[in-house]
């Protein structure tokens, strides 16, 4: 029990939601929800689990505890987040606030109202949409106006308080009931199914005491608040776009509640036509009545029912939906944004500007933001215009036409098409309503009589808070409410054509009537008491008030008013649906064993009906990170349609304030077009992106397509694909299974081709048909020559396959007579071939003469044009050769029009497969990038942990040019495969690590696909690894032998890294005992060291590859040596002949050896070395005492009597001392070579020993070589010690030459070093403490020189020769005569240089030469244009010129004009004249 702080006055303290509350009703009543903050925070811990009934029908709902006056149910996930806007104070539970009555669950079943009593709940958008979105799923799914109207009850109820189940079980038309323990289950729609979501009953208040949740005017029912804390929940894991200032992302109460798909589609201006479209085709439209229906219906009210008569007179319009045939059914609604007056984009702020003031004239606010839904579309008058008085008969004789005489042109007016669309929403004129009610509540004053329509909508000042937004919005009158006006009727759309008049009707029935205003003061006096009468009649006025209200939308301001359109899609109303899941691995590993349990059922039930096309299939699976890989097949010959629904979860149990720190983007799902047999990526055809829900509607051509389909989220995903036309969506295997099979269309053209061939056959001796028919055929095949020859082709093989054997001469001469094709095939080639035995022997291997060429040509020609005209004879009807090649070929056609489909295949197949470009001619060609066939190939991966391994690895054969692709399946996180060319030992090109798509040519050796990994932490149990060889059609590649198989025996080598001069690190000998197939693998144990893997034959590098860290040669055939060269070589080495002058190959001596041994000679020499590039292997300084003990093990194992001469380290300096080293020297000789046999052994022994024993802290490598288990004995791996070999050789021969050279060699150093030693102490100060000191004892190396005057000349003495020569007259000859020949040849090479100089600035000169002559040229050519552009210029001017001075010259001067028509018309001046002086008379 947990103790109860003290409460806050503080209201910054106020929280939306709290994480516990406290278990007593005492307390529960003063408790603040920040106000415990020492109870600990609960979490959500696991998803909430799939809807199974069974479970709900077991359910203890434990009542009996609750009258044992114990703990009440608690929500283990803790209070429900409730919007920003809401500040909460208190929980209570229902029976502490229901005083008067007893709460129950549901009370009034016919109809509810959620607007009245929550105006202070208005304040939040997400509020808002709850009770919009209840309102419009009432009206959609309990209300007939999306049919036609008719008086059959709508079978399929919907009612909102059939998803809270208490007290109950789970059956059809559940009533759940008032549980006092308080625990309630809600069913709703998530991620893809329904789920079980347990809610308590405690609700939130605020400060004065008001329900912070959804309530109907009957203050006792709790349905709805129990509906919104499951609804709070499921939309507590959406989040809102950061800076868009709204309460929720893309969450929809629709989905939440039937499992529709919401699909958002924006809306701009300039898309008004298409919307206008969409809306017609999914919408029913609004339709006058004709008057031969109004008749029927007149006549059919005096026998039809009362409540018909009620319908048909209330409803003189008729809704007709346009669509026809089996339609998927949808609910379209539209939204729009909420007021955001921080946002600082000035389009932004213009754009919401603009519609506030469109969403004004529909009575309708920007500040209550909410989904209204679309009902219908009108594109006519709402009033039939009157018909025109009839015109007698005698006026329809030649009708005179009426015309306008204006002095002034008319203009057509233009008419604006009638385009309306009918919204529903509970808050049309919500505004004003409430505005009214707050006027009266203020002191009764009466403003209506001077409100216009937009001062009604006045909306709040920016300064306004949270708590005046409330207490402007719970103001309101139920009175008003309740009005006759508030039902917009067929009568009232006659009376009202505009909106404006829907509004002043509005304010006229509520007009300052004296009762109606007391009534409503004694209401707003007594709206916040709880007494059971005011309960009843608001009950009562609720039952009459319509759910939703109309009003009828101009299309050019439905852009302007709505940002967005909500389409709901119903998925159960479409044939064929499929279903799949994704849940991280942390999130799904939480699970509950009673939701795993349903997932596994769920998953194997849809096993067997996912074969079903029209069934629904649901895939449930896990990945680590959330992200999904699919793959989408369609095949169709008409354009498709799928609506792809996406669910992403992001969040799961975070607080409001970790969901702001956090940075989690929205799920993502992008479809691209997808080809196995390109690398090319295209561009994504749909993009969606979501907090939530959201659905995309993807519209294909005709034809076979292939979308690959990726997801990614944080935590979970769901797909939901649904279409009206069948498809495949899975897996990358599922979909490639439907791909071996021809594309529709392909058969279409095949089946098309076929039967005009046949009409050709069935008419062949008919002479009006055949010429139209022959046509037809060629039309429908193509006209082309390779066309034709393509398909004379393929209509003889699709006549051999039918029959299954060859044809006979009269079918062969029919199918000639029908192709017009007098050449033979190639099935007489075989036929000819196959009888090749009967030539006669003296004819064979013997080349025809020139005459017999000439014979066989004529003999040739002949019989080709007395074949030619044969054919020609018998393809004309009417004729008796006519005759009998149509009634062969009507025999041979009955057997191919038995199975036409797969004829029809076959002839279009061997077209397209032996013509080049074939395809491309025929629609369905665009089908075949996404035609493929291949192989499956699968072998068992060894169980071993991180490690690398070589899973596969086989020789392919190729019979002809093919496009191939490998691909790999494997549970191991790296797999990669290679594809070596047997004959070049080239690698397949890569990309990003995957083999291309690659056109192989048939070879001699074949390739061989080798494919690696690296195993993980954990080895995988029963794993296999399969390949899939996909081609583009068959025969594909054949395996070498007849099953795959990875029995490999690996030779493992490891040793420490030692620094060298050439950056040398291994260095190894392969022998073979016979021809060896491998793969070297060679791995560092720092991951970023470039490295390099060669093998080399003598010296001559054969193969290499370079990698970081990782490097790998995937196969190399070792050949082996002749034996006799093999056992030669063995017996030198065995001997100890080896000696530094006649050797040719080794380390030393590589180019010659390379040059002298190819690789294709009988002895071989093969080694393994591996390199470091670009000093990429730097060692720490920590390191060098173990890399100089590493060099000091290595410099022993040089020396070869090592034993002997440290026995006699010690100078004796004396002549007897060696005397008595001679006399033993030849003792000591044979111990040396006992002890060095024994020497071999050591060493063997002690490499063995480091490479076991390695220690992988320190730089170390590994070299593997992989062979076949069979063939593991045929090849030996060992280090390379060449060098090491021929030193000792060299040591043993010496000794053996002069017995006692060696012990002699060292007592003579050890000698010499004494000298020196003592030279340089004569030349310091003796002290006392250096004369008792012992002096020290060198053996092995060189003692520093510690005499400064003392320099060693010999590295600056110049030895030319191996041995010193007498410098006399004829050697200084020889050098003379060299230096003249070394300079005679320079000053050769410098003449040539002189004269190659010379010879090219000759050539520059003439090449300058030539441009210039070249520019000169051109300019002339511009000159002489130009010139001649001049004169046709001037020439053209001079005639304008000319032609404008006759034109003067013809006109007469103005003034002689005037003079001729005053001597022209003399008497009209004299009779003015004489008129003006007789009045002055």
């Amino acid at each position: 029990m947990s103790k109860t702080p003290k409460k806050k006055t503080s209201s910054s303290s106020l929280v939306a939601s709290s994480p516990g509350h406290s278990p007593k009703k005492e307390a529960s009543s003063v408790i603040s929800a920040s106000e415990s903050p020492e109870e600990p925070k609960k979490i959500l811990i696991s998803l909430w689990p799939e809807w199974s009934d069974t479970e709900v029908n077991a359910e203890k709902w434990d009542a009996t505890k609750a009258s044992k006056d114990s703990k009440l149910f608690d929500d283990s996930e803790g209070k429900v987040e409730l919007p920003a806007s809401l500040r909460v104070h208190t929980w209570k539970r229902p029976s502490e606030y229901i005083l008067n009555k007893t709460p129950v669950v549901v009370e009034n079943e016919a109809a509810f109202d959620l607007t009245s009593a929550n105006e202070h709940l208005l304040s939040s958008e997400l509020m808002r949409w709850v009770i919009s979105e209840l309102y419009i799923l009432w009206k959609v799914c309990n209300t007939g106006e999306e049919k036609t109207i008719s008086t059959e009850i709508v079978p399929n109820l919907w009612k909102p308080w059939e998803h809270i189940y208490s007290l109950c079980k789970a059956v059809k038309d559940h009533m759940p009931l008032y549980n006092t323990y308080g625990k309630y289950v809600i069913k709703l729609y998530w991620m893809g199914s329904w789920r079980k979501i347990t809610v308590d009953d405690m609700l939130p208040f605020d400060k004065d005491d008001n329900l912070l949740l959804p309530a109907t005017t009957n203050q006792s029912e709790i349905w709805p608040m129990l509906l919104a804390k499951g609804i709070l929940k499921v939309a507590s894991t959406d989040i809102p776009v950061s800076g868009s200032g709204r309460e929720f992302g893309e969450f929809t109460v629709i989905h939440c509640l039937t499992g529709w798909i919401p699909e958002i589609i924006p809306l701009k201006s300039w898309y008004t036509g298409k919307i206008w479209e969409f809306l017609r085709d999914n919408i029913p439209q609004f339709q006058l009545e004709d008057e031969s229906s109004k008749e029927t219906t007149t006549a059919d009210l005096t026998t039809t029912d009362s409540n018909m008569n009620e319908i048909k007179s209330e409803s003189p319009t008729v809704l007709k939906n346009r669509a026809t045939g089996p339609i998927p059914q949808m609910v379209v609604c539209a939204s729009y944004q909420p007021l955001h007056l921080m946002e600082k984009r000035t389009s932004v702020l213009t754009r919401m500007a603009d519609s506030s003031e469109s969403l004004r004239q529909y009575g309708l606010s920007q500040l209550f933001s909410h989904p209204v839904l679309l009902t219908c579309t009108r594109d006519c008058p709402l009033v039939a215009p009157p018909k025109p008085p009839p015109v007698p008969q005698w006026k329809l004789i030649r009708p005179r036409k009426q015309t306008n005489i204006t002095d002034e042109p008319k203009e057509a007016p233009v008419q604006k098409p009638e385009q309306f669309i009918e919204v529903s929403s509970p808050f049309i004129n919500y505004k004003l309503m409430a505005m009214a009610a707050h006027d009266m509540e203020q002191g009764g004053v009466k403003r209506r009589g001077y409100n216009s329509n937009l001062t009604s909508f006045s909306e709040m000042d920016d300064s306004e808070d949270d708590h005046t937004k409330n207490d402007i919005t719970q103001n309101s009158l139920n009175a008003l409410d309740t009005t006759e006006t508030t039902q917009v009727t067929a009568e009232d759309k006659k009376k009202d054509d505009s909106i404006a008049n829907d509004m002043e009707e509005v304010k006229s029935t509520s007009g300052p009537d004296k009762e109606t205003d007391g009534k409503d003061k004694e209401r707003l006096q007594t709206a916040k008491e709880s007494s059971g009468s005011l309960l009843l009649s608001q009950d009562a006025l609720a039952s009459d008030k319509p759910p939703l209200l109309e009003t009828w939308v101009d299309l050019h301001n439905f852009t302007k008013c709505f940002q967005t359109l909500l389409v709901f899609h119903k998925p159960d109303t479409y044939a064929h649906q499929c279903k799949t899941s994704h849940f991280k691995n942390s999130i799904s590993s939480r699970l509950s064993a009673a939701a795993l349990s349903n997932a596994v059922a769920s998953t194997h039930s849809v096993s067997a009906h996912a074969r079903q096309p029209d069934s629904t299939a649901i895939v449930h699976t896990q990945s680590a990170d959330g992200k999904g890989t699919h793959f989408l097949f369609v095949d169709s010959l008409l354009p498709t349609e799928i609506a792809i629904g996406f669910s992403a979860l992001v969040h799961w149990g975070e607080s409001v304030e970790e969901k702001k720190e956090s940075s989690a983007r929205p799920g993502s799902l992008t479809a691209k077009p997808f080809s196995w047999k390109s690398i090319v990526s295209e561009l994504p055809v749909v993009q969606i992106q979501t907090t939530a829900s959201k659905a995309v509607l993807l519209s294909l051509p005709p034809g076979r397509h292939v979308l690959h389909v990726h997801t990614s989220a944080s935590l979970a995903v769901h797909l939901h694909l649904f279409s009206m036309s069948p498809f495949v969506f899975g897996d990358e295997e599922t979909v490639m299974l439907h791909l071996d099979k021809e594309s529709l269309r392909f058969c279409e053209q095949a089946v098309m081709i076929m039967r005009s061939l046949g009409r050709v056959i069935s008419c062949f001796s008919d002479l009006e048909e055949l010429p139209s028919t022959t046509k037809e055929l060629e039309k429908t095949h193509g006209v082309g020559i390779q066309q034709q020859r393509v398909f004379r082709e393929a209509v003889y093989h699709m006549f051999c396959s039918a029959l299954v054997r060859k044809l006979t001469s009269e079918e062969l001469f029919a199918v000639q007579t029908l192709t017009g094709d007098p050449s033979p095939h190639g099935s007489n080639d075989k036929a000819w071939d196959a009888r090749s035995d009967d030539i006669p022997e003296h004819w064979n291997g013997r080349q025809a003469t020139d005459k017999e060429m000439q014979a066989a040509t004529v003999l040739q020609a002949g019989w080709k044009g007395y074949l030619v005209r044969e054919i020609l004879t018998a393809a004309r009807p009417g004729t008796k050769e006519n005759l009998s090649v149509a009634k062969t070929l009507q025999e041979m056609w009955a057997p191919v029009e038995s199975d036409l489909d797969k004829h029809a295949v076959s002839l279009l197949r061997h077209m397209v497969a032996n013509g080049e470009g074939i395809a491309e001619l025929y629609p369905c060609g665009e089908d075949e990038c996404n035609r493929i066939t291949f192989t499956d190939y699968s072998v068992p991966i060894p169980e071993v942990a991180n490690s690398w391994i070589l899973i596969f690895r086989e020789v392919f054969h190729v019979p002809k040019n093919m496009l191939l692709v490998p691909k790999i399946f494997s549970p191991l996180p790296v797999c990669i495969v290679h594809v070596i060319n047997n004959d070049t030992l080239e690698e397949i090109p890569k990309v990003f690590n995957r083999v291309e798509p690659y056109m192989y040519t048939p070879n001699k050796e074949g390739y061989t696909f080798v494919a690696e990994a690296q195993t993980g932490d954990t080895p995988v149990i029963g794993g296999k690894l399969r390949m899939f060889l996909i081609g583009c059609r068959e025969p594909l590649p054949q395996l070498a032998r007849e099953t795959p198989s990875n029995n490999f025996s690996v030779k493992e080598l490891k040793g420490y890294y030692i620094p060298y001069q050439k950056d040398i690190i291994c260095r190894h000998v392969v022998k073979v005992s016979s021809d060896h197939s491998a793969t070297v693998q060679f791995q560092t144990s720092k991951s970023d060291v470039h490295i390099k893997l060669s093998i080399l034959d003598h010296e001559k590098e054969v193969a290499s590859s370079q990698g970081k860290g990782h490097v790998i040669i995937p196969v190399y055939c070792f050949l082996a040596s002749n034996g006799g060269s093999v056992a030669q070589a063995g017996a030198r080495q065995d001997q100890g002949s080896l000696i530094a002058e006649g050797r040719v190959t080794g380390v030393g001596g590589g180019k010659e050896g390379s040059d002298q041994h190819p690789t294709d000679t009988l002895f071989h020499k093969y080694y393994i070395q591996a390199e470091v590039l670009q000093e990429s292997w730097p060692l720490l300084e920590s390191l060098s005492s173990f890399i100089q003990k590493l060099r000091n093990i290595e410099r022993n194992e040089m020396r070869v009597f090592g034993d002997i001469l440290d026995s006699t380290s010690t100078p004796l300096g004396t002549d007897q001392q060696n005397k008595e080293g001679q006399k033993s020297a030849p003792k000591s000789t044979q111990k040396a070579k006992e002890r060095d046999k024994d020497k071999d052994k050591l060493t063997s022994k002690s490499s063995s020993i480091m490479e076991q024993s390695l220690d992988e802290s320190k730089p170390h490598w590994t070299l593997r070589v992989v062979s076949d288990h069979s063939e593991a004995g045929s090849i030996e791996v060992k280090k390379d010690t060449e060098k090491l070999e021929e030193i000792r050789a060299m040591k043993l021969a010496w000794e053996a030459a002069e017995p006692g050279r060696a012990a002699k060699g060292h007592q003579s150093r050890l000698h010499y070093l004494k000298e020196l030693q003592e030279r340089a102490e004569s030349k310091e100060p003796v002290t006392a403490e250096t004369d008792n000191q012992p002096q020290p004892q060198q053996s092995g190396e060189f003692i520093q020189k510690t005499d400064k005057n003392y320099i060693d000349y010999a590295p600056f003495i110049r030895k030319s020769l191996p041995q010193p020569r007498l410098k006399d007259e004829v050697l200084e000859e020889e050098q003379r005569r060299e230096r003249s020949e070394k300079f005679q040849s320079f000053r050769l090479i410098w003449d040539n240089i002189l004269e190659q100089r010379k010879q090219e600035k000759i050539a520059r000169k003439e090449m300058m030469k030539r441009q210039l002559e070249t520019y000169i040229g051109f300019q002339d050519t511009m000159d002489a244009y130009r010139q001649k552009m001049l004169q046709t210029r001037e020439a053209f001017c001079s005639r304008i010129l000319k032609e404008q001075s006759h034109k003067k010259m013809e006109e007469p001067p103005k003034e002689t004009v005037e003079q001729v028509e005053l001597e022209k018309n003399p008497t009209v001046v004299q009779s003015s004249g004489r008129k003006s002086g007789g009045k002055r008379k």
